[in-house]
């Protein structure tokens, strides 16, 4: 076994003590001399036409500076998916309730809320559609009739289905035929908010020679950078964006937000303008996760193989196309080889707040369907759940739903780990149960770039233009540290900006250590072989004879015979090749899937439905722990997501209007600390092919399984199945005492209504 220095070593995050002593610089915290505050108008109808704007009242008030309305935009439209089929701000028509239709910039906060009141806005009720399922068979009303004519990629069936995902194999009606059994259910997800502690925040400062100086808590600077050029119809290099300080993303990050609104009234104003989110308004203006219909049906042996399947999933994704459908497609077969499937995921256009990216978006309400789904077989066929998933799972070299053979892999390590872990199969007393999911994801692939210089004190410094999330900079810097031989504490992370640092895709999808550790590890070993030339050529032995260890290059024949790194970087500055900077970039990365294996045991209280969890138990390859203890976070992080989606977190809409009513943490039940029980992290390390040193994706994960574990648990614990999210308290009692809980049934002829 090989032994790292540095590697597989629990350290202190690099940016620990700014964060600890609240030097950290957040957006929020950026003041700059002259600033303007910033506030914005938004619709109070779900779908109108815009009759007329009056901004007069609100630009005479003291302290007004600027007033801005749709009709400042160039009439360009972007997309946060595949359609670019919005506008950063209402010009004409608004979509629904809560979207942007003027900013005031003021000189102070409380200016800026008065001036916003006295804005008159005349509207024109227009015909609006909140459900889903009849968005999607809606001959009447049509809330983008010029879909057709929007930019971008994807098959749109047209009227209120924007895009339609498929994928087949085999004979799935053959399939059928010879299955013994076949199980036919429907699932339904909520809505639901990424909780992200802290609200968007953005400045937008004009400099004296006009470009655009954006300071924003941003998971995808680059991305945003390209899409304020769109919506601001500016050339990409007179825009530069700093990813400050992020204290939360979860995937609500990655793109344009609220950026453009400062930034058009800096570019009006010629003054500095900030933009802070209540806590209200990240719920109504930055893009959540709004609910899922899934119909499974699948076939299987007696003996417990599964032969078909086919799967149809209508994702709402609010008035405008976001991430979500393409997880329909891709997570419809579960961690298991199904030889004949069939499936089908449409996204689909309603009069609600569009949605927004959070934690692999949409995997975790396919898993709740996949996997209760899974369950409910192993129980017809009277096979232990976790047996019946044994002799289906994926293994080496089967081909997966995206076409890609597997490879190496540890989803069998992970499920026995978590089998032994937890004594399974096991009985619980009455109102005890033990449920299991299996979680399936890939590692994160995406451009990526890294810059690596060599400073005459022999530190180096580490460039890229990712941004750091759940501690990432620190598993960055220990790739960096381990490659050349140093100490954690001798590696800099650079602070960066899109104009200083690479291009890099955005850190989310469980990209950053598989695809951006892989390039600094790259980039690490460009620096290292101009190290040793140039070592080799004062030592006088070759390069091949040298090895980096301790701050230094040394004879791995004769160990004293060395130089350290900070005498050859000074040496560099003079000869041939310069200055030592290693320096990689790539593309993308191959298929590196990544499977998680989570057991829940509950205790369910019959007379008032309430669960609680008294174990938890997840196991996942994660290919090899670059810092155990940031692992551990991510693991952790991810279950307790889980486990609050599961029971008690949901967004509450109107399903006639589509406003969101509970817009504050006091209503939006996430759980607390003395909700969550301990949760028992085992990693199992499979290394990866391609990964830097082995290793695989981490974040996403652990936050798919919850939701099927504990609804399996549930009807292990009271014999009640249910197939609506959140579990909530009264959801449970109303099951058990034979109520009807499934108030979102959905008949699978609605589902084939979308073809």
């Amino acid at each position: 076994m090989v032994e790292y220095q540095v590697l597989g070593k629990s350290h202190i995050r690099v940016d620990a003590l700014e964060k600890v002593t609240g030097k950290a610089t957040y957006a929020g915290d950026i003041y700059l001399p002259g600033m303007l505050m910033c506030k914005l108008l938004t619709s109070t109808h779900s779908h109108a036409r815009i009759v007329s704007i009056d901004t007069s009242a609100a630009e005479a008030l003291p302290g007004v500076r600027c007033v801005i309305t749709g009709q400042d935009y160039p009439d360009a439209r972007f997309g946060s998916g595949a359609l670019k089929d919005r506008r950063i701000m209402a010009r004409d028509e608004v979509f629904y309730i809560g979207e942007p239709v003027a900013a005031v910039a003021a000189d102070d906060e409380v200016t800026a809320l008065e001036a916003v009141e006295l804005i008159k806005v005349e509207y024109q009720d227009l015909d609006k559609v909140v459900d889903p399922l009849k968005a999607i068979s809606s001959k009447s009303i049509n809330i983008h009739p010029d879909l057709e004519e929007f930019e971008g990629y994807g098959f749109a069936l047209g009227g209120n289905n924007c895009t339609m995902l498929d994928a087949d194999r085999g004979d799935v009606e053959q399939g059928f035929k010879d299955s013994d059994i076949i199980v036919e259910e429907t699932y339904h997800t909520q809505p639901i908010s990424q909780g992200f502690l802290e609200p968007m925040a953005c400045v937008a400062n004009l400099e004296a020679n006009g470009r655009l100086d954006i300071y924003a808590s941003t998971q995808g600077p680059y991305q945003v950078r390209s899409q304020l050029a769109s919506v601001l119809d500016m050339p990409i290099g007179n825009i530069k964006v700093q990813a400050m300080e992020m204290g939360g993303g979860f995937g609500a990050k990655l793109r344009l937000a609220l950026e453009a609104f400062p930034a058009m009234l800096a570019i009006k104003t010629g003054r500095p303008v900030k933009l802070v989110n209540t806590r209200e308004e990240t719920f109504t203006l930055n893009g959540p996760r709004l609910e899922t219909n899934i119909y499974l049906k699948t076939g299987v042996t007696n003996d417990g193989r599964i032969l078909a399947r086919e799967a149809r999933s209508i994702f709402d994704v609010g008035a405008y196309l976001g991430a979500g459908p393409n997880s329909g497609v891709g997570h419809g077969l579960g961690a298991y080889k199904i030889p004949n499937f069939k499936l089908r995921s449409y996204g689909v256009y309603t009069n609600k707040i569009y949605v927004g990216s959070y934690r692999a978006s949409g995997v975790a309400d396919m898993t709740f369907a996949t996997e209760s789904h899974t369950d409910v077989i192993a129980h017809k066929l009277g096979m232990d759940p976790m047996d019946f998933r044994i002799k289906n799972a994926l293994s080496e070299g089967d081909t997966a739903v995206n076409g890609q053979t597997i490879p190496r892999n540890g989803l069998m390590e992970t499920i026995n780990a978590v089998k032994e872990r937890m004594g399974l199969p096991k009985k619980l007393p009455e109102g005890h149960g033990v449920g299991i999911a299996v979680g399936e994801w890939r590692s994160g692939s995406g451009p990526s770039t890294a810059s690596i210089s060599v400073n005459e004190d022999g530190t180096v410094s580490l460039l890229t233009g990712s941004v750091d999330i759940s501690g990432s900079d620190t598993s960055l810097a220990q790739i960096t540290a381990e490659s050349l031989g140093l100490r954690l504490d001798q590696v800099i992370v650079a602070k960066r900006d899109t104009d200083m640092a690479p291009f890099t895709g955005p850190s989310g999808g469980s990209r950053i250590v598989y695809s951006q550790g892989k390039v600094v590890l790259m980039a690490a070993e460009d620096a290292k072989a101009k190290l040793l030339d140039i070592a080799a050529d004062r030592l006088g032995v070759p390069a091949d004879a040298l090895e980096c260890a301790g701050g230094a290059v040394y004879v791995q024949d004769n160990p004293p015979q060395s130089m350290g790194l900070g005498q050859l970087a000074r040496m560099s500055l003079s000869s041939k090749g310069g200055p030592i900077i290693g320096t990689a970039s790539l593309s993308s990365m191959p298929y590196a899937p990544v499977f998680n294996a989570q057991a829940v045991e509950v205790i369910v209280d019959k007379e008032t439905g309430q669960v609680r969890i008294t174990r938890f138990v997840q196991a996942q390859d994660i290919g090899k722990a670059i810092n155990p203890m940031g692992v551990e976070g991510q693991l952790e992080g991810g279950a307790v997501q889980g486990i609050g989606r599961a029971l008690s977190e949901e967004i509450l809409i109107d399903r006639e209007t589509g406003e969101v009513r509970n817009t504050s943490l006091a209503t939006y039940l996430m759980p607390l600390a003395v909700d969550m029980p301990k949760i028992e992290n085992i990693l199992v390390e499979v290394p990866s092919e391609d990964g830097p040193f082995g290793a695989r994706a981490v974040a996403e994960s652990p936050g798919f399984g919850p939701p099927a574990a504990i609804a399996n648990a549930i009807f292990d614990a009271v014999g009640v199945r249910i197939r609506t999210l959140p579990l909530s308290a009264e959801r449970v009692l109303a099951a058990i005492q034979g109520r009807d809980t499934e108030e979102y049934k959905v008949d699978a002829d609605e589902l084939r209504a979308a073809e």
